[in-house]
């Protein structure tokens, strides 16, 4: 059990069996507290937003190596305590910030008591355990109305499902976007206005693997010291949905009076997580990069961020697990478009492992991939041993969640990189 996880949650887990309101009693000592949620892009923001706010000087804690429900955040919380006595060096820190799985949010956000919340998106994500996308925007907003005044929202303005969130919301909201390129969302109400944002990112330009370059805009809001300023960003992450990333934790820092040009500069030393878009280096000196997949739009996304990079030398290694933290339900393979990655119509070799890597063939099948090009592999320890040899290229790796913990297991057993539990978050 812990060499899949590193046992990271398991503190928190038997702490809150001897004390089930530890979290509540811990987190209230932090001065500033921040809840990132949403379907895609938790991580990844709640990284650059520790990024900037460390950059700036200030000391942060979040539950960076525990799970994103509430045995996570316990872990993190105690690491920093006296289970026996609460007695805890919490208050030294002048941020805290929690990123919450969608469901997660709704029993801990009234508990944490955060000053400010960023909502990424809403997408169908587990229909096995969140439902329908609906039925999470409707428990969403109810934990709203359990909040204080005070909390401020900081929303995707682009997803429009998310603006049912400021139905009956009285405290102050910020709204970033893109000016092209956006992701809008499933199941829109086109009767939807947008609204204005305060934080847009124009001129556009991605640059493959490398990451992309754009312009900044912040409007005249409150929050962001009451006047309008114009800057570059080069963010070394590749897609417009990074891009999301970044003006999330962009404008949650704008809100803590992080001055922008620290954030903009400081990207030339972020360091994402790992899995994703991690790049590796593989046997015989090939490149390898690996981008987590666990739902409809994130993993479409990250096809059309590869479709114009990949070439006939190139390889690809997809592993589907659907163990209880992938969601048992896979169907959501059949709504992620792998069609993207015949534009081009090369023959690279691609294999599929996991749990479930005969429906992944199916699926490819079904997306128009001839049957020799595809191999099918269960194991994932001998799918990248298998995807290394002969490789003239470089090989992409897309795993969902539990496939990624075991893939740190397997490049640390090949010597590939060392066991470091902290960089999966």
């Amino acid at each position: 059990m812990f060499k899949v996880g590193g046992g990271t949650s398991a503190p928190g887990l038997y702490a809150l069996k001897i004390d089930p309101n530890l979290v509540e009693k811990l987190v209230k000592q932090v001065p500033i507290n921040i809840i990132i949620t949403g379907t895609n892009g938790k991580t990844t923001t709640a990284r650059l937003l520790a990024h900037f706010a460390i950059r700036f000087g200030l000391k942060v804690i979040r539950n960076s190596a525990g799970s994103n429900l509430e045995r996570g955040i316990a872990s993190t919380l105690i690491s920093h305590s006296s289970l026996l006595t609460l007695n805890s060096e919490l208050s030294k820190f002048d941020l805290g910030i929690w990123e919450l799985d969608e469901a997660a949010f709704n029993q801990l956000a009234p508990v944490i008591k955060p000053d400010k919340i960023v909502f990424l998106n809403i997408h169908r994500d587990q229909l096995d355990r969140y439902g329908e996308i609906n039925s999470v925007l409707d428990r969403w907003q109810s934990t709203l109305k359990k909040l204080k005044p005070k909390t401020k929202l900081i929303i995707n303005g682009d997803d429009h499902n998310l603006s049912k969130l400021t139905e009956g919301f009285n405290g102050k909201i910020n709204r970033f976007g893109l000016e092209e390129g956006k992701i809008s969302g499933e199941f829109t109400d086109k009767n939807i206005k947008p609204a204005k944002l305060d934080i847009v990112a124009k001129n556009i330009q991605l640059l493959g693997l490398t990451g992309s370059k754009f312009d900044l805009f912040t409007a005249t809001h409150p929050s962001y010291g009451g006047h309008s300023s114009q800057l570059t960003a080069h963010l070394p992450l590749p897609g417009f949905y990074h891009i999301y990333d970044f003006l999330a934790a962009f404008s949650a820092g704008l809100t803590l009076k992080i001055p922008a040009n620290i954030m903009t500069d400081s990207l030339t030393q972020f360091i994402p997580a790992f899995g994703r878009v991690e790049k590796l280096s593989l046997k015989n000196n090939k490149e390898g990069f690996i981008f987590l997949i666990k739902n409809p739009v994130g993993a479409t996304q990250v096809f059309q961020t590869l479709s114009s990079e990949l070439t006939a030398q190139d390889s690809l290694l997809i592993a589907l697990n659907d163990n209880l933290a992938d969601g048992t339900d896979v169907s959501w393979i059949w709504d992620s478009l792998f069609e993207e990655f015949k534009i081009k119509n090369l023959k690279f070799k691609i294999i599929v492992s996991g749990t479930r890597a005969l429906d992944l063939a199916l699926r490819l099948k079904y997306a128009g991939f001839e049957t020799k090009q595809i191999q099918i592999e269960p194991s994932l320890e001998r799918a990248l041993q298998t995807s290394q040899t002969a490789l003239n290229g470089r090989l992409f790796i897309l795993p969902t969640y539990t496939a990624l913990l075991e893939l740190q297991a397997q490049l640390t057993k090949q010597g590939i990189k060392p066991l470091h539990w902290s960089k999966l978050r």
